[in-house]
């Protein structure tokens, strides 16, 4: 049978089927005929065709509930894939069978169970359809019991089932109505069920069989409630027989004393619905209801049902009062019973039991109650016992007390005595409220009865009480209790004792409670003034009293009894209607209000009392009908506070005394006051005292001050907002915070002090870290609407000037933009020109910066090119200092910042007027381009001072990719922009304009044209109309007022203009101009930069110009090439620019300009240096390209290739020269030129190179392209000078010795403590150079012989260079804080920590580049130091560090060095040379998976072999050498050629080649001039030695053991061969015969 999931009725695909009203008539009259018990008869299941089916409902009859529901899960799948459509779904046996089982399984214990057989009852409903209606009736009562299942989802199953076709609730109604037989019929079998008969005790513990009988029972039960409730009486009636039968059950009653809370609810249910609906019949049954339900049910426990047992006992009560009298027939009294159900409370059940308690014990007949004392008593401590227990909730305290005084005041009026009256109402009335006022452990049981509502209703049972002697006792309580309060405030503590404290705190307490309930008497008198039942304010009068006794004893103790103090303010703030009518007492209550500071009572000020009291005071402002009396008394204290004003405890009294709403009017009438508090306020904010901060805050949340003198105080705050280094006055600041929360108008009203106080703010907030004071006050007074104009006026203030105190640009623009968005449209377009900066102060200030003669390596950068050696400046201009901000921007560098952020921000710039915004943008890009200039050669006092913070030069940055973005956006929109007007006409017009002085400032004009033009020609060419615009431009024309326009609109144009006819002839032009050139004329030089500006525009050989002019301006530019030390830089640079473009159109052309062009360029790299690097960068720059031109240059003519051929190894050397200049700073321009040598030093053949000694100091060169070029020579010549100091060290015998050049460069070690985490992350140059010097020594390991080799490792080893490379290397990767690289998560590979590739490497981000070159050098040490680096591990002081390296190294180096070292002795074994004639090959065998090496030499048909074992963690882990088979030595030489091979691999740097080449050596020479034994023929005897006895005669060897056996067998000692004596061997021994 398939498992497949149980679908549920929503979940199913098909709606389910209806049954109609209709087919309950079927079923109407049928018999149900099912039992219950576990004893009843299995059904048939011979007749069901399905073998699976079977099992599953033999398994629903089995004891585990698991095999059960596993059975009804699998019937559910069969039935759903047995649909009605399907041949009428499920077939009838199964039907019938699951009729018998569905009872039984319905009640399981399992919660599982149940709830699949109510799901498979709905889906064979669903299957059969009106076949299994017709079985409906046997099983109804099972299915709806199910739904008054306890389990929600076992009653959701059935619910959900039954409401699949009962979908109205008439239908529900006609459905019971209908199959009420069946139903009762049910439910009366149900309760005749027992525990026994439901359960197999055999198998059922007592506990699941118990909660079966309770689940079945209760469903009984709910059944016929349901019935009683859901249909009429004609309908009952009709079963009126089955109905008396059901109830013939004493079960039925008895119920309500069973163990089980839902059970007895139903059965309380039960009999309210048959008061309803067969009162008649419960009439005639009140004897067993009165014994079973009255008398049993009191008597048992009515845990979670004694609600709705009390409710209905209730109403039984009503209808049938008898029950508690004459139909009661127990031995005990039901008074008793009540009592002892009264003792267990309401048993868990809600508030509302006490509520139905009371309506009990009202209709409860008279003559059941006590009425003498001790039965009252008796009764009410049974109630008081059951209000009061622990279990009894909360929540219920205020009902639970209500019935209990309810009972207590009727036990009143039944008692006769008055006496006993008073006993009872002193005994179970007033120790409810003596509790609440004074708690002891002895009156705890009271405790639940301090609620404000239970004591007002105790006053009123007896304050109100019609017995007279009642309420004369009530009085007298009263009085009793203040003076016990009285005398524990006498005797409260003093203050020298522990325990003051919490005394002082206690009393506090009490009299917080007392004046508590008084105040809420007075309250209640006065709302029931003059109604039927006034309640009397008998506390009154004890109260004033007790406030009288309070202050003559606070007076008499000085005032430390603060705890008496605290029921004073108790006094007025709980209980003010005490004080509304004027009394004596109150009175002289107020006397002693208004006299506190008199008779010199300045003991108060020093009390904690004074608050307390004070704060009386301010309560009773509160108080309407005392406004006179309390303003007397605040300005009699007031006045007399002033006259302490030196003492501490003034500023706490003036504080409480002004918090209030009544304080400001009364505090302007105290002459002096105002002043006073002003003092306080600024000795508060200036000292940060906090003593006197609830003053300052209580002076502006009530209005104390005048708004003048408020304004003052604010003025005087603002001037003090920074000390005397600037730092923020944070008490200054925290008090201007709190005026602006209080009253934000007299901060902002006064135009300076709001102006000046807004400044200092965003000047605070830009320099330090905002603290929350700074910023709110900053955000209460950033208040655009109201202060709109002011921001103007100090943006515009801020933005003209710069000092250290300068507000930063991003406030600027935030002000600016807040201004912007929240004027209104009109007024917004006047006030837009003023939130831009002012155009007459940018470009005066700019000024400052045209004063020096422009950089000349700029030409190498700028789109202008040799224009920069073209401006002069004036020898009058005096040079001004420049002002600047804190960050050392200056104002051109703020305004730009800042015009490009408003723009940014969304600024409406295209609303200003056109001339308004050419100015602008004029000024904007002249800024930009100053800025771009200090960022290419980073120069300093410039647009910002320095650049070499981070923050600065990314701020620069900024500014110019912002700049550039802006201006491509306004061209992306301008294809018309020739033909204006329109901005950018206007724009490229004045500029053009302005670009006509030959000064700095025209420069700098010509360039922002040029990348202006630039970037429109890119966006939209040069159309054919462009040829009319050139023409009517007129400025190509080689004259100095036209020469920068010209230069830059060329420069701008670029490829676009090379179809012109307008440029072309302007070319032609300049090259006649400069054939008649000569040679230091001004002149000259513009036309050489004008014609390289126009000549940059063509392709290189197609100028469209004729070849005979270009071969006249070739000859005079090459004429001056002569004598070259007459050509100045520029003429020099811009003659090689020249050149580069000329001399590619006359290539076939012979001549001495091929030869004089390279060696003027040889001239220019090695030529004495006399100028600034910055003036030699152009003319080095040039004549590089035009060397690079010339070599590249194709089908040269024969000229040329025998110059470049010729002057080859002196233009090597010259290029060496050039690496070799001195650096000053890190430059664009520099790198340019850098790179440019480096790419030519790398091209140059290694033999050029005479001295590598030069070279090494390069490597630490602050260029990183001087680093890399030196390192590239270097990598590629050491392989041939090791080879050649191999050669000599072998030929001379002498040591190696590293380049003392080289091993300088590894003196001064990196440590990770001397770089921040970020220069580190750049991979500076020093530790950059300080690594490659180390690539650089193991590549002299690389190529070097083993003895080479190990002389390099003693001089390592000899200075500890190895120690800090490690040391830096691991704290880099991590090792050092156990946290190493992971070259896997890393992507490092084997093949990079094989290989280290610089160019690879550049091309990564540097901190990789760092990682990998370390990894590598890493490699190389274990490689070719490895005894270095295991003393390095093995002196390394902490754990942690070689904890992680030898894991690491085991991990990703081990593995490969291992492979490597296995890889070399095969190579070295596969190219051995072939033995001599004596000699044997030596078999080498390699095993990589076993990490061995068996080395074996063949001795006479035996091999002497040896193994040697790499450990993993090698080579940290030394190999290890043992013997395999010792042949021809003893053992003790076998031993010491074994030990021998160690030691040469251990010191040797672990090569296991030298190991085995020093194994062969030993046993070549063991086996040297070694012959045969002439009696076996063999070299080793039976015991692995060689012949070691010779005879003296014929000098022949033998074996020991074979002379020996020649004795024994010749009976002789002679020669085998001379036959001569041999001397005596000794005795025969089986060592000798190898036994």
């Amino acid at each position: 049978m398939s498992r497949k999931p149980i679908k549920s009725r929503a979940a199913s695909g098909k709606t389910p089927p209806s049954f109609g009203a209709s087919s309950f008539g079927a079923f109407s009259t049928a018999s149900r005929g099912t039992d219950l018990s576990y004893l009843a008869e299995p059904p048939d299941l011979s007749s069901v065709s399905d073998s699976n089916v079977v099992v599953s409902l033999k398994n629903l009859q089995k004891k585990d509930a698991t095999t059960k529901a596993k059975a009804l899960e699998e019937l559910v799948t069969y039935v759903q894939a047995h649909p009605y459509e399907q041949d009428g779904g499920t077939e009838e046996p199964i039907l019938e069978a699951w009729v018998q089982l569905y009872p039984r399984v319905s009640i399981d214990n399992s919660r599982r169970v149940r709830e699949l057989s109510h799901i498979l009852q709905f889906e064979l409903m669903k299957s059969a359809r009106r076949r299994m209606e017709r079985h409906v009736p046997k099983i109804v009562g099972s299915w709806l019991a199910g739904t008054f299942d306890r389990d929600k989802a076992v009653s959701r199953a059935a619910a959900e089932g039954l409401s699949s076709f009962l979908t109205t609730p008439e239908r529900v109604t006609q459905f019971w109505k209908r199959c009420q037989p069946q139903i009762l019929e049910y439910a009366s079998d149900v309760i005749k069920e027992t525990a026994e008969t439901l359960s197999d005790e055999r198998s059922t513990n007592a506990d699941d069989a118990e909660a079966k009988y309770h689940r079945v029972l209760g469903s009984s039960l709910a059944l016929v409630l349901n019935l009683l409730q859901k249909l009429d009486l004609p309908d009952l009636e009709k079963c009126q027989d089955i109905y008396d039968q059901f109830f013939e059950q004493d079960k039925v009653w008895t119920s309500v004393t069973i163990n089980d809370a839902v059970v007895r609810r139903l059965s309380s249910q039960l009999l309210s619905a048959c008061l309803d609906k067969r009162s008649d019949r419960v009439g005639a049954d009140l004897a067993r209801l009165s014994k079973i339900f009255v008398g049993e049910g009191l008597k048992s426990s009515q845990t979670g049902s004694a609600m709705e047992y009390i409710g209905v006992l209730t109403r039984l009560t009503v209808k049938h009062p008898t029950t508690w009298t004459s139909e009661y027939r127990g031995k005990k009294s039901l008074a008793s019973r009540l009592q002892g159900f009264l003792k267990r409370g309401s048993q868990g059940s809600p508030s509302k039991f006490w509520i139905l308690l009371n309506s009990l014990l009202e209709v409860v007949p008279a003559s059941i109650l006590p009425e003498n004392l001790d039965g009252a008593q008796a009764f009410l401590e049974s109630m008081r016992l059951g209000v009061s227990s622990r279990e009894e909730p909360r929540s219920n305290a205020v009902d639970g007390w209500s019935t209990y005084l309810n009972t207590a005041r009727r036990f009143v009026a039944t008692v006769q005595s008055g006496e006993d009256r008073v006993k009872l109402v002193q005994k179970n009335i007033f120790p409810l409220v003596a509790h609440y006022l004074y708690p002891t452990p002895e009156t705890s049981i009271w405790a639940s009865g301090s609620q404000l509502t239970v004591l007002i209703k105790a006053y009123t049972s007896t304050a109100t009480s019609p017995f007279e002697e009642v309420v004369e006792g009530t009085r007298s309580e009263w009085n009793q209790w203040k003076e016990n309060f009285k005398n524990r405030i006498r005797n409260s503590l003093p203050e020298a004792s522990k325990e003051y404290e919490k005394s002082q705190k206690h009393i506090a307490d009490e009299g917080d409670r007392w004046f508590a309930l008084t105040g809420l008497i007075s309250e209640a008198h006065e709302k029931t003034l003059g109604t039927e039942r006034p309640i009397p304010n008998l506390p009154a009068k004890y109260s004033l009293e007790l406030l009288q006794d309070v202050f003559k004893l606070l007076k008499t103790r000085n005032w430390k009894p603060f705890g008496a103090a605290a029921t004073v303010k108790s006094a007025f703030g709980k209980s003010p209607r005490l004080f509304r009518q004027s009394s004596e007492g109150t009175s002289e209550v107020f006397s002693y209000l208004k006299d506190l500071l008199s008779e010199n009572q300045v003991e108060l000020l020093q009390s904690p009392a004074a608050a307390y009291v004070f704060s009386s005071i301010n309560l009773l402002g509160q108080i309407p009908e005392q406004q006179q009396e309390y303003e007397k008394i605040w300005k009699a204290n007031v006045t007399a506070l002033l006259e302490y004003e030196d003492h501490p405890g003034t500023s706490p009294a003036l504080t409480t005394l002004i918090s209030t709403d009544y304080a400001s009017t009364l505090a302007q009438q105290v002459q002096g006051l105002e002043g006073e508090l002003v003092k306080r306020c600024l000795t508060c904010a200036a000292d940060d005292t906090s003593l006197g901060w609830d003053l300052f805050d209580a002076v502006f949340t009530f209005g104390t001050l005048t708004d003048a003198a408020s304004r003052q105080l604010a003025k005087e705050l603002g001037g003090r907002i920074t000390n005397s280094l600037g730092q923020p006055n944070p008490g200054v600041v925290k008090g201007l915070r709190l005026i602006a929360e209080k009253k934000p108008d007299i901060l902002i009203q006064d135009e300076e002090t709001h102006m000046n106080l807004m400044t200092n703010l965003l000047s605070l907030s830009e320099r330090f870290d905002v603290t929350s004071d700074i910023a709110t006050l900053k955000q209460l007074m950033d208040n655009p609407s109201a202060n709109g104009h002011r921001t103007l006026g100090l943006v515009q203030q801020s933005i003209s000037g710069a000092d250290p105190s300068s507000l930063a640009v991003d406030t600027l623009v935030q002000q600016a933009m807040q201004a912007h968005t929240s004027a209104t449209d009109v007024v917004q377009i006047e006030q837009l020109e003023q939130l831009l900066p002012d155009t007459n102060v940018w470009k005066q200030e700019l000024e400052y910066f045209f004063q020096e003669t422009p950089n000349p390596s700029l030409a190498l950068t700028s789109i202008l090119g040799g224009a920069y050696f073209l401006p002069t400046t004036s020898s009058t201009t005096q040079n001004t200092s420049v002002r600047r901000d804190r960050e050392g921007c200056s104002i051109p560098g703020r305004m730009a910042i800042y015009t490009i952020k408003l723009l940014a921000a969304g600024f409406q710039f295209h609303s200003l007027p056109v001339v308004k915004q050419v100015d602008i943008l004029m000024y904007l890009s002249l800024t930009m381009v100053l800025a771009a200039e200090q960022l290419t050669i980073m120069d300093e006092n410039k647009i910002w001072v320095s650049l070499s913070s981070k923050a600065d030069l990314s701020a620069a940055e900024d500014l110019v990719s912002s700049v550039r973005s802006f201006f491509n956006g306004m061209a992306v929109d301008s294809d018309n922009w020739r033909d204006g007007p329109g901005l950018i006409y206007d724009l490229v017009r004045a500029l053009i304009d302005e670009a006509r002085s030959l000064t700095p400032m025209g420069l700098h004009y010509a360039r922002a044209l040029g990348e202006l033009v630039q970037s429109l020609a890119e966006l939209h060419g040069f159309p054919s109309s462009g040829e009319q615009w050139l023409t009517s431009l007129d400025i190509l024309k080689n004259t100095p007022s036209t020469v920068l326009p010209a230069i830059a609109v060329l420069g701008g144009l670029g490829e676009s203009a090379s179809a012109s006819r307008v440029v072309s002839n302007f070319c032609n032009r300049l090259v006649s101009d400069v054939a008649g050139a000569n040679l230091g004329q001004e002149k000259s030089l513009a036309t050489l930069v004008l014609i390289n500006a126009c000549m940059q525009i063509y392709d290189i050989g197609e100028l469209p110009v004729a070849n005979n002019r270009l071969v006249f301006a070739v000859r005079q530019i090459t004429s001056w090439l002569e004598t070259p030390e007459d050509l100045d830089y520029r003429f020099a640079a811009e003659a090689c620019r020249s050149l580069q473009r000329l001399l590619p159109c006359i290539k076939d052309v012979y001549g001495p300009y091929w030869d004089r062009s390279i060696e003027f360029c040889t001239y220019l790299w090695t030529k004495p240096i006399i100028q600034s690097l910055d003036s030699r960068l152009p003319e080095i720059y040039a004549s590089l390209r035009l060397i690079i031109m010339l070599d590249s240059l194709e089908e040269p003519n024969d000229d040329l290739k025998d110059i470049l051929q010729s002057t080859e190894e002196k233009r090597s050397a010259a290029l060496l020269e050039l690496l070799k200049l001195h650096r000053v700073k890190d430059t664009q321009p520099l790198d340019i030129v850098d790179s440019i040598i480096c790419r030519q030093v790398e091209k140059l053949p290694p033999h050029h190179i005479k001295d590598l000694s030069e070279i090494y100091g390069l490597v630490a060169s602050d260029s990183r392209a001087i680093q890399t070029a030196a390192f590239t020579l270097l990598h590629q010549a050491l392989p041939a000078a090791q080879e050649e100091l191999s050669l000599d060290v072998l030929l001379e015998k002498k040591d190696a010795q590293l380049p003392d050049e080289l091993l300088s460069l590894l003196l001064d070690a990196p440590t990770l403590e001397s770089y921040s985490d970020d220069v580190l992350a750049r991979f500076p140059t020093t530790i950059r150079s300080y690594l490659l010097s180390w690539h650089l020594i193991f590549d002299a390991f690389r190529a070097a012989s083993f003895k080479v080799r190990s002389d390099y490792a003693d001089n390592l080893k000899a200075a500890n260079y190895v120690g800090p490379l490690m040391d830096f290397t691991f704290d880099v990767l991590g090792h050092s804080a156990a946290h190493p690289l992971s070259l896997d998560r890393a992507n490092f590979t084997e093949d990079n920590i094989r290989e280290y590739d610089l160019k690879l490497a550049e091309s990564e981000d540097e901190e990789r580049n760092m990682q990998w070159l370390l990894i590598h050098l890493y490699y190389l040490v274990l490689k070719y130091v490895p005894g270095i680096f295991k003393a390095w591990y093995i002196e390394c002081r902490s754990k942690q560090t070689k904890i992680a390296v030898a894991g690491w190294m085991a991990k990703y180096f081990s593995p490969i060095i291992i492979s490597e070292a296995l890889d070399d002795v095969v190579k070295w074994n596969e190219t051995q040379e072939p033995p001599a004639e004596d000699e044997k090959e030596l078999i080498v065998k390699v095993s990589g998976t076993a990490r061995e090496v068996v080395a074996g030499y063949e001795i006479d048909e035996q091999q002497a072999s040896i193994s040697i074992r790499i450990p993993q963690e090698y080579p940290l882990e030394g190999v290890s050498v043992t013997g395999i088979n010792r042949v021809a030595v003893n053992e003790r030489k076998w031993q010491s050629w074994i030990m021998t091979t160690q030691g040469v691999i251990t010191f040797s740097g672990g090569s296991i080649i030298d190991g085995l080449a020093t194994f062969r050596r030993n046993i070549v020479g063991a086996m040297k001039g070694q012959t045969e034994c002439a009696i076996c023929y063999s070299i080793i005897s039976t015991d692995k030695k060689m012949p070691d006895k010779r005879c003296q005669t014929c000098r022949n060897l033998f074996h020991r053991t074979c002379l020996y056996k020649w004795f024994q067998s010749s009976n002789q000692n002679t020669c085998p061969l001379c036959r001569n004596p041999i001397d005596y061997l000794g005795a025969d021994t089986r060592g000798r015969r190898g036994a």
